[in-house]
């Protein structure tokens, strides 16, 4: 029969925790609270989608929550609101210190006013209730009463949280929809505020008289030489400030990556911008097309020389050495004055030296300058000069547009061999690939080519002689940029060879 007292001591055991078994004996929960004397702690949790007309305030929603709290007989102890915040991502929502109160067990419920205000993603509804239920906790909606502690009511909280999955997918799908219904028609996807626009509902997007100037000013000053951080300076010291959606400091100043955002987006080129793509806007632009295409040239020919944007030296970035390598600028030699240096490891054993005085190279290219400019001297000689780089210019952007179709035209036929299995993909890949590469070459020079014939080199050297000794170094360089290809320096003693490479 046993032992008798060994009998009672497993049957107390059984009776005092019936739902966990290990063995032939039945073990505490670690999860299991006690029944509390006093009221629960709540966590009331409030989210606004968006501020718009016929949506539930936060008012309301907290009025409901703390009603069923009073029937309830809970103790709200925080109070959690998120505004305009949607329910489909969980990143920077504060519903997650909510949560965290359960946790750490400040609180012992989470009251919501639906459950659709936790989340409306799947994947995160179920790892909030997780979270919640794991260690105890609760989670209510102050709405939508149901007794979770039964299957049928876990059952019905799940389809309300499937509801919310499914409608937040249907509005998304809509908004998809009418964002792309918008591009469709050259209006931008959101109404978002655009600096140098005003907005309206009836005429959209239109020039602002105050910001609309400004905006216009920027691109010019750029294509005059100014560098962004001059741009930057000028616009801090003026009364304009960024609008939203330019990646706003947090002081409410212009900064440089906030003006190439804003300049390089095109929207006061008269272009709009979906999922990276630039496209025909209906909105007035504020620029020409030559200027905005003019301005893509001098981006790209400054992206090469960013380093030098705001170097003291004239020719950073431009000036080569003819072994092939790049010279650097720099205070060398025991006297440490300005001298342009070779940057090739062993620069000894392929020439004579390796430096170059920069006066050397700025006296060789002014006396290059000057000798162009005497042949366009006179009004008439500087009018031919111009309209034959200009000639120069139409007759490449005809050929580069016969070898840019020849180049669509074989990855069209590429594409049909791959379909057609006439070739394996990675062969496919790697062709196309390489014509990819090849087209956006062709476009870039296109639009160069553009460029030099709105606005032929010839045109500027007469202002530039002029106005020498008064332009501020990055202005100085930007213009010699559209000039020069770049500097040739052959290093020798007593003196360096320097040859200028112009861009016609």
């Amino acid at each position: 029969m046993g032992d008798p007292s060994l009998h009672r001591a497993t049957a107390a055991l059984k009776s005092t925790h019936p739902n966990r078994r290990t063995g032939n004996m039945t073990m505490p929960r670690a999860n299991l609270k006690a029944v509390p004397d006093s009221p629960q702690r709540a966590v009331a949790y409030v989210r606004v989608s968006k501020e718009r007309d016929g949506m539930i305030s936060p008012e309301l929603q907290l009025a409901s929550i703390e009603k069923h709290c009073e029937r309830s007989d809970y103790t709200i102890v925080e109070t959690i609101t998120d505004l305009d915040m949607t329910g489909r991502f969980w990143k920077r929502r504060q519903v997650e210190r909510a949560i965290g109160m359960i946790e750490a067990g400040q609180a012992d419920v989470l009251v919501v006013w639906k459950v659709s205000r936790v989340s409306r993603n799947r994947k995160d509804w179920a790892i909030a209730v997780d979270r919640v239920e794991g260690i105890g906790g609760r989670l209510e909606s102050a709405t939508e009463p149901m007794d979770t502690s039964t299957s049928s009511g876990r059952f019905a909280r799940g389809m309300l949280a499937e509801l919310a999955a499914f409608e937040s997918e249907r509005m998304g799908e809509q908004w998809k929809e009418a964002h792309s219904r918008r591009v469709r028609a050259g209006i931008p996807a959101n109404g978002k505020p655009r600096f140098g626009y005003q907005y309206s509902k009836d005429k959209g997007f239109s020039p602002d008289p105050v910001t609309g100037p400004v905006l216009a000013e920027l691109y010019r000053r750029y294509l005059s030489g100014q560098s962004f951080y001059s741009l930057v300076k000028w616009l801090n010291d003026g009364p304009t400030r960024p609008v939203s959606g330019y990646g706003v400091s947090a002081d409410g100043m212009w900064s440089d990556r906030t003006v190439r955002r804003l300049l390089d987006q095109g929207f006061g080129a008269g272009f709009i911008t979906h999922h990276g793509e630039r496209l025909p806007g209906i909105h007035e632009p504020l620029i020409t097309p030559e200027e905005w295409n003019e301005y893509l040239a001098r981006r790209e020919a400054r992206r090469v020389y960013r380093r030098s944007e705001r170097s003291n030296y004239l020719f950073s970035g431009m000036i080569r050495c003819a072994c092939g390598a790049t010279m650097q600028a720099g205070l060398f030699g025991s006297a440490r004055s300005p001298k342009y240096k070779c940057s090739a490891v062993n620069a000894k054993r392929r020439h004579s030296g390796g430096y170059v005085m920069t006066s050397t190279v700025e006296n060789a290219f002014m006396a290059w300058l000057e000798g162009i400019a005497a042949n366009v001297d006179a009004e008439a000689d500087l009018a031919t000069q111009a309209e034959k780089q200009a000639a120069q210019a139409d007759a490449k952007v005809d050929y580069f547009n016969k070898e840019l179709a020849k180049v669509v035209g074989r990855m069209d036929q590429l594409t049909n061999k791959m379909l057609d299995g006439t070739i394996p993909e990675d062969t496919y890949r790697r062709l196309r690939d390489e014509l990819t590469a090849r087209r956006d070459e062709l476009e870039i020079s296109i639009r160069d080519a553009k460029v030099v014939a709105a606005r032929p080199p010839a045109t500027l050297i007469p202002d530039l002689l002029e106005n020498w000794t008064i332009l501020p170094m990055d202005t100085k360089r930007d213009l010699l940029s559209r000039l020069i290809k770049h500097v040739e320096v052959e290093p020798g003693r007593p003196r360096a060879r320097v040859t200028v490479h112009p861009r016609w």
